[in-house]
């Protein structure tokens, strides 16, 4: 199985952290000594802490920079619309 210590600093991930759970899109935003800051980049974004050695049920891919700017454009263009219909 999979832990946080697999994944590089500043990247970003499709992860399931367990079998239950959606895939979420993460990037890893700053590193201590045992653990990493997560930026949860989906719908509820958030930031948390988790343990380097926290299990991953599942990395699911890891996106290339333009695909994060694919996808950052998605929600750009959302906010854009809603802004101009108020």
């Amino acid at each position: 199985m999979s832990t946080y210590a697999d994944l590089t600093l500043n990247s970003f991930y499709l992860i399931k952290e367990s079998e239950e759970d959606e895939i979420q899109l993460i990037q890893l935003v700053m590193e201590t000594n045992e653990c990493y800051l997560v930026n949860n980049r989906d719908e509820f974004e958030g930031t948390f802490w988790r343990k380097k050695d926290d299990y991953i049920f599942e990395i699911v891919d890891e996106l290339t920079e333009e695909q994060v700017a694919e996808y950052e454009e998605l929600f750009e263009e959302d906010d854009e619309e809603e802004w101009v219909e108020e």
